[in-house]
């Protein structure tokens, strides 16, 4: 099922309104630059590029909290619990965003416009889409072992995609973030799979081999 998007059944045409009627700001980022200009009342939308969203503990290891791609949404207010000195958002490839305020954005404006209605009502699935994938993640990282650890992910991927040869969002170095294990040790991991027929992979892309009814 396709992931919403925040401008989704909204014209270019209505989209160019919504931008004065928001006071909207877009910022250019180049690929591995860090976004600091969120404050709470702020949103951010991508309109182009890849935006994560890291957390580091106090040694210093760095989790993938969200991957978010384009017409994604973030803002302090998804990860409001956390620290924020502890959480960085950057830009995983260069990266448009667009910046309103929260809550110029949640309020009807006086023109009642329907492409608003549209704009919230798309927002509030990303919201839902988002506790979906929380969840999700939740379960992955619930998981006691490595190879349950990538099998789950590996099932949740293709789950998504329809298929059984899946290719991974991230760098494996940035899976292993994702999966909050060690690089080398799931690198290892998977060539164990591959050894044991379990999967066949080539960098970022991974077919299942194994029976999924069985996991």
């Amino acid at each position: 099922m396709p992931e919403t998007k925040i401008f989704d059944n909204i014209t270019e045409d209505e989209i160019n309104k919504m931008k004065n009627c928001f006071k909207a700001v877009n910022r250019k980022y180049i690929e591995e630059e860090r976004i600091n200009n969120i404050e709470d009342g702020s949103l951010g939308i991508v309109l182009s590029g890849v935006v994560e969203i890291i957390r580091f503990d106090f040694d210093g290891n760095r989790t993938i909290l969200e991957r978010i791609n384009e017409n994604g949404i973030f803002g302090r207010l998804f990860f409001s619990q956390i620290d924020e000195g502890d959480v960085q958002i950057i830009c995983a490839t260069d990266t448009e965003v667009m910046f309103v305020d929260y809550e110029h954005l949640v309020k009807q404006c006086h023109n009642a416009c329907s492409h608003h209605s549209t704009l919230i009502r798309n927002m509030l699935s990303i919201v839902s889409e988002k506790s979906i994938k929380l969840s999700n993640r939740v379960e992955v990282l619930s998981q006691r072992t490595l190879r349950k650890k990538l099998i789950t992910y590996f099932n949740m991927i293709s789950k998504e995609t329809g298929k059984k040869s899946i290719v991974i969002p991230f760098s494996l170095s940035n899976l292993s973030d994702y999966l909050c294990v060690d690089r080398s040790a799931m690198l290892r991991e998977m060539k164990k799979m591959r050894d044991e027929g379990l999967i066949d992979s080539h960098a970022k892309k991974v077919t299942i081999l194994y029976d999924q009814t069985m996991y």
